[in-house]
């Protein structure tokens, strides 16, 4: 593992497992103690919430003393000894609670960091996928099994418990962040094999295609989704690729061919159709982009952005009870923040057109909130 990466793995390991576990609640996995343990138990439970893990490690070692065969006992030591940076004690502390407890929640879950921290990346998975089968929701153990099996070097067995975790946590950077981290690893590999198979084939053309528009390459895009086509000129979707890269540099012509070659291989493609049809809404013939887009929406291009430049090209076409219809219906499709704010720039126009003036006046307070949410002006003419 690089050093730069070795060192994040271990940033992380001081925050987020102990943090995400604690406060610790140690006495509820086995029957109750003596209340003079128990009462060790939390005064090292406290020195762990409090930062004080050798405060806490004594507390724990005075415990497995009075009560030797409680294993709750046994796990407070190990998460001391781990938080102290003592991995090998924390292994024999930890191995000690699981083996009077085989079930006991957390101990599979902090010996598998314990052993990552000792480089036995090997064992350490094999305590994890323990905990995970005990504990299939263990969020903690789910991204600590992703974390072994990317220092392992095994971005592909990484991904599996990433995803469930991401599954469970969607929100969590850290989580995200090593989700996307094994994915990446894993398309590098796969783009790798493809390139010493063929290094000419159209799919690494695409790929390089594609990883060109994420970083916004738009001329590389096209050259290398051309040379895909060249590859493979019956695909629809590599002219799909093509028309979007060619729209970001505002080839709307060239874009409305590559479209239209899509169509020929895949008849009524709705987002071909939809495509085509927001051009010509913007760039081209209104009444020809309201007529392609019927067609998308009636193909199952039903989205806000759909309804929102079919209302638009029916506004420019002087049909603007229509296109009332279709704008107001663009806003109850859950539309993002470009096609909301301009939504109701354009309804503002339609509503004072219909001479319904306390409606455009609603439409007008609405987009001054939207507006100041966003803190971006509408571009009702702009391409999302």
């Amino acid at each position: 593992m690089p050093e730069k990466s070795n060192h994040q793995f271990r940033t992380f390991l001081l925050t987020f497992p102990l943090a995400a576990i604690l406060p610790l609640q140690l006495t509820s996995q086995t029957a109750a103690p003596d209340p003079a343990v128990a009462q060790i138990l939390q005064n090292g439970a406290t020195a762990m919430r409090q930062g004080k893990p050798a405060e806490a490690e004594a507390d724990f070692r005075q415990a497995t003393s009075a009560a030797p065969t409680l294993p709750d006992a046994w796990l407070g030591l190990g998460m001391a000894q781990l938080r102290e940076g003592k991995p090998g004690e924390a292994q024999q502390s930890l191995q000690k609670s699981i083996d009077l407890n085989p079930s006991i929640r957390g101990a599979h879950l902090f010996l598998g960091i314990a052993q990552y921290q000792a480089n036995d990346f090997e064992s350490a998975a094999s305590s994890l996928q323990a905990e995970v089968k005990d504990h299939p929701d263990n969020v903690e153990a789910l991204t600590w099994l992703g974390i072994v099996e990317l220092g392992a070097g095994h971005p592909d067995q990484a991904t599996e418990p990433l995803d469930r975790a991401a599954a469970l946590n969607p929100k969590d950077p850290n989580i995200l962040d090593y989700r996307g981290r094994a994915h990446a690893l894993v398309a590098q590999d796969s783009y790798r094999a493809l390139t010493a198979l063929d290094p000419d084939s159209w799919r690494v053309h695409r790929a390089l295609g594609e990883i060109a528009s994420e970083s916004r390459q738009w001329q590389t895009a096209i050259d290398e989704y051309q040379k895909a086509i060249a590859k493979s000129p019956s695909n629809p979707d590599l002219y799909e690729s093509l028309g979007e890269a060619q729209q970001r540099l505002s080839r709307f012509d060239d874009a409305t061919k590559s479209y239209e070659t899509e169509l020929k291989f895949s008849p009524n493609n709705p987002i071909a159709l939809y495509n085509m049809g927001r051009i010509q809404v913007l760039n081209g013939d209104p009444a020809k982009g309201v007529a392609l887009l019927r067609q998308a929406i009636e193909n199952h291009a039903n989205s806000a952005s759909a309804s929102y430049y079919l209302g638009f090209g029916l506004a420019q076409t002087n049909h603007p009870d229509e296109a009332v219809t279709w704008l107001e219906k663009s806003l109850t499709q859950k539309p993002p923040a470009f096609i909301e704010q301009s939504a109701y720039f354009q309804l503002i126009r339609v509503y004072q057109a219909l001479n319904r003036p306390a409606d455009a006046q609603r439409a007008a307070n609405q987009l001054k909130k939207l507006k100041a949410a966003n803190s971006q002006p509408a571009a009702p003419t702009e391409a999302p």
